[in-house]
């Protein structure tokens, strides 16, 4: 499915990972939550395919609370946070996906 949902999970993780260790993980987590009849209505946040590339400053705002990460974090209908980790669990490495991790 393509176009705007309401964001029920967020999604952290490292660039560096392999696509479809990534894709995996959320399959993974999807199944898990809604099983194997309901699982394509989970909606995901997922920074790559919900900010504008084009326009990624303007994105991020000025302030961390201005950014669309933020407003998605802490939107009423986000459930949680997925984090997808590596056997080196490498997104803990990274300040922007702990900032992440705190905010949710």
């Amino acid at each position: 499915l393509a176009g705007p949902r309401v964001v029920q999970w967020f999604v952290s993780h490292y660039w560096g990972s392999p696509l479809h260790e990534f894709v995996d993980s959320v399959q993974k987590h999807a199944l898990g939550c809604a099983g194997s009849a309901g699982w394509a209505e989970n909606t995901y946040w997922i920074c790559t395919f919900s900010n504008n590339q084009w326009r990624i400053a303007e994105e991020l705002g000025v302030a961390c609370e201005d950014s669309s990460f933020h407003h998605a974090l802490q939107s009423s209908t986000c459930r949680g946070t997925v984090m997808v980790l590596d056997d080196q669990a490498l997104p803990l490495t990274r300040s922007w996906c702990l900032y992440e991790v705190l905010t949710t």
